[in-house]
């Protein structure tokens, strides 16, 4: 008799074992069906926001001719170079143009003390076109002052000695101070930590000045 009740308590714990595993295997597989809806609801919610920058250079490749291609696409990347730079840079209004200046380095090659300034200019007037000058260093609305001395730029990428700006454009130019080269430019650009410099604009436009914080 107390064989007969062991043996039928062994079956119960064996059918109960079965039981649980089945319950188990069935919890679990219900919990990884899940698991795969929801990876791929999240899948198709990536696949749903595209990348901005590809759709807009979809649009530049759509364009019937490789040059009308290649104008897209290289005023789109330096669209995308500007917003960087405005990420990182303080602005200055003077008259309609905004600076953008993200500091500088002053470099020593030799005795010689060069910097390299870098801006991004835009265009805030919404109606006119405005024209930044600079045909040589005589004749130039831009130049670098430590409250004492002028410098004038050793170089600059002005072209034909000129920026036009259409209205909402921008550019980012550079304008280099370093030994003097004649034509306007006598002083070497000589660097003193202790001295703050300043970026000086004197356009018929506007008019004045840019702490430069060189280092």
């Amino acid at each position: 008799m107390k064989q007969h009740l062991t043996q039928n308590n062994a079956i119960k714990l064996v059918a109960l074992v079965i039981a649980a595993s089945l319950i188990l295997s069935v919890t679990l597989s219900t919990s990884a069906f899940a698991e795969v809806k929801k990876d791929e609801k999240k899948d198709a919610k990536k696949d749903s926001k595209k990348d901005p920058m590809q759709e807009k250079l979809a649009t530049c490749k759509a364009k019937k001719t490789q040059r009308e291609q290649y104008e897209c696409e290289k005023a789109l990347k330096a669209s995308s170079g500007n917003a960087e730079f405005k990420a990182k840079a303080t602005k200055k209004l003077i008259g309609p143009i905004a600076f953008y200046y993200a500091g500088a380095t002053v470099e020593k090659v030799g005795s010689q003390h060069i910097v390299n300034l870098k801006f991004l200019v835009e265009n805030t007037d919404p109606k006119k076109n405005i024209t930044l000058f600079c045909t040589g260093p005589a004749v130039c609305n831009y130049d670098v002052s430590d409250g004492k001395t002028t410098y004038k730029y050793a170089s600059q990428d002005f072209t034909n000695g000129q920026i036009v700006l259409k209205p909402g454009a921008s550019r980012i130019f550079n304008m280099l101070f370093g030994p003097a080269i004649g034509y306007g430019s006598y002083v070497d650009f000589k660097f003193d930590p202790k001295k703050q410099y300043m970026f000086n604009v004197r356009e018929p436009w506007g008019s004045g000045s840019i702490p430069l914080n060189l280092k």
